[in-house]
This record gives C-alpha cells, structure tokens and sequence, in this order.
C-alpha cells in the first residue's frame, strides 16, 4: 500500500499532497495550494505530472482538496485550482482533475454564515490593504491575513457549488441553518476516508459553538450601536478568535503508519485535541511517523511542551524565512526536546530564503554537530519540485 507525504515547494506557505491505496489503483489528497504562483509553478505541473501516469487521457481523479484554513497562504493556489476548473466548465472544455470532495472552514461559516460588517467590503488578497485601514490597525498578523482572505473563501464556497463538489463531507451542520463545518470533539471525529483513517483534533465543536454565540451577540451590540469597536475587539480575542479557532487538524493514518497535519494551528490546541481524542498513551505522549509542524514554525503558535508531548520520524517545516519563519527559538525548542538520542529527520523545503534564513538554519546545524545529535537535517533539493516521504511503498510517478 502506498502512503506518501509530498511536501511541495511553497514559499512561505503550505502546499502537500498525501498519496495512498494500491499500487495498482493510488490515490491522492490535496492538501493546501500555497501563496499566489505557487498553483501555476508547481502544484499544476506537479499534478499534471501525475496525471499522464494514473489517468493518462482523462482527468486525474483527486479523492479531497482540503484547505487547512483561510489563510492566503494556503488558500490562494486551490482557489486558482477551482477558478481554473470553472473556467473550463463554462466553455464546455475537458476538466484536468475530478475534484468531488472539498474540506474547508469559511469565514463565515465559522461565525456562523454573519458576514461582518466592515470586513465584506473590505477583503482583499494582501495583508497590507488591510493593515492600511484604520479600523484594523495593530491586528495580529495571522489576523489581518485570515480577514484579507474573506473574500477568497467566499469564491471557493461559491466555486464548489458551481462544480458541484461536496463540501465537508460527512460532517453536519452544528446548529440548524448553519453550514457544516469540519472539525473534533463529536461522533464526526473520526472519518474512514477510503482506505484512510482521519480523526479530526481541532477545531473543537464545542468551541465552535460558543464562538457562533458570542457572535451572534456581539453583532446584535453592534446593530444597536454602531462602530467597528465591537468587530475589531472579537477579531483581536486571542483565546476565541475565529482565526486560532479555523485551522483544521488531522492524525491519518494507514495500516499502522500516522501522519499529523497541523495548518496553522496553535500547539495548545492541537495538544487539548490530542488529549480529548485519546490519542496520548500513559505518558501523556504520542509518536508519528510524519509531523507537519504547526504554522511553519513559528514561536507564535509553539510551545516546548508540544515537543514533549509529540514526536516524530520526520519533521516537516514549509517556509521560506518570510515573517522569520521558522524562528531561532522554535529551531532551539526543537533541538532541546528532540535530540535525546532518538533519531529523526528535520526537512526543510528551502535553506536558503528571507531574513537569513540559511545563517538561522546553518547555526543550529552547528549546534547539532558539536551536540552529537543523531537528528539529520534534510533540505529540498533546488531543482526538485518537493520532497518526498514514503511511509509505504515508494511512489514512481
């Protein structure tokens, strides 16, 4: 059986493909489509690429395109993937890909199907149109880039029921009216996708249902008085924003091998996932073959503690150094909690990048060396379009 992590070239985004099922018969998941370029350079070829090996002549059937979260990011390049494929809708052309199935926790289905005032007017695809605008000045980052993808996340749901593509299948609405939204915490958590087995740690449901809540309330304060106060300051909750709540996080597994898929989620989250699921052994830990770490790294959204509570075989980082990412103190967080003489692999889709990135990441290489430490470091090759990781048999195309 196959079950392959491809971690595609995606700047300072995510973009992966999870291959699995028979040989004879493989199968494959889109998972993120990167930053703007990124579906055009690489993810198309890519997938075309496969294409002329398992479909040869017809469109190459992809069993879900998932979207982490509304994040530009990781949106941008399924966006440009389901924009393409209407496009040849339209003018009754030939599609390249089957896309039945697609995962992915709106904006506004997150806060319960309200757009927000001041944000649908506003929303555009760069962080700095947003940051400009008084009302949004001083917001989180990773903020100001989920409220800058609204609008994207609106065309992919708009997208998906032009090509009639399920979306968030099997899960449920969780109040009436609402739309079905992926995520943990209920009889939906666990989902037998094929040959997969995905259990769902984050977002929780009864998180969510207390964010539609506070919402709707804060909307209805907002409708009596107005002003862009109300909004902002529910925007800015660090323990209940509808951005740390969207990222969607995913244990797959196959035939004894896991795979831990974070987006961009916090570790803190991701950790009261894995405990309420009962995925932690006696020891309150748990090891997979593959981790995607969380938010390419950032000290923002890791704690050493999840380093403890989770390892690996291999550790995946997608960044390029943009916003710093991966920062100097997740690199030494890793390192202090990883090298206890385990060995392990660290890949890196780029070494070479933004805001030194290469002098960060050779330093710790150094520290690794003079420590003894059996963790390996393993770079993108520049001429390869990702790396590839097969947990069962080796994929040939």
């Amino acid at each position: 059986m196959i079950f392959t992590l491809e971690v595609l070239q995606a700047d300072h985004g995510d973009c992966l493909l999870l291959h699995y099922g028979k040989k004879t018969k493989p199968k494959i998941i889109v998972i993120d489509g990167g930053p703007s370029g990124i579906y055009k350079n690489f993810l198309k070829p890519r997938l075309m690429e496969i294409r002329e090996t398992v479909s040869p002549g017809k469109p190459l059937p992809i069993s879900m395109v998932m979207v982490s979260h509304m994040d530009d990011d990781h949106v941008n390049g399924i966006l440009a993937l389901t924009n393409e494929a209407v496009k040849l809708q339209n003018n009754n052309d030939a599609q390249f890909f089957e896309m039945p199935d697609l995962w992915f926790n709106a904006f506004d289905d997150i806060v319960g199907n309200s757009e927000v005032p001041g944000i649908a007017s506003v929303a555009s695809s760069t962080v700095a149109d947003i940051n400009a605008i008084p009302m949004f000045k001083g917001l989180d980052h990773s903020v100001s880039a989920v409220i800058a993808s609204t609008g994207q996340g609106r065309q992919l749901r708009n997208n998906a029921v032009t090509l009639t593509a399920m979306v968030n299948n099997p899960f449920e609405s969780i109040k009436k009216n609402k739309a079905n939204l992926v995520r943990g915490g209920d009889k939906d958590s666990v989902i037998k996708w094929d040959e997969l087995k995905i259990t769902v740690i984050h977002p929780n449901t009864q998180r969510l249902k207390e964010l539609q809540t506070k919402w709707d309330k804060d909307l209805k304060v907002l409708a009596k008085k107005p002003g862009s106060g109300i909004i902002v300051a529910a925007l800015a909750d660090v323990d209940k924003s509808p951005f740390n709540l969207s990222s969607i996080v995913c244990l797959v597994e196959s035939e004894g091998k896991k795979i831990l898929l974070t987006g961009d989620a916090r570790s803190d989250d991701i950790m009261a996932g894995l405990k309420a699921n009962k995925l932690l052994d006696k020891n309150d830990r748990i090891h997979v073959d593959i981790l995607k770490m969380p938010h390419h790294g950032s000290e923002r959204n890791l704690n050493p503690d999840f380093f403890k509570m989770v390892s690996a075989d291999h550790y995946v980082i997608s960044a390029n150094g943009k916003h710093d990412n991966p920062d100097k103190a997740t690199l030494d967080a890793f390192i202090d909690n990883t090298t206890n003489g385990k060995a392990a692999t660290l890949h890196l889709t780029n070494h070479e990048g933004e805001k030194g990135l290469k002098k960060k990441i050779d330093t710790a290489m150094k520290r690794l060396k003079k420590e003894g430490s059996k963790l390996k470091v393993n770079f993108r090759n520049d001429k390869a379009v990702s790396i590839v990781l097969d947990l069962g048999e080796k994929i040939d195309f």
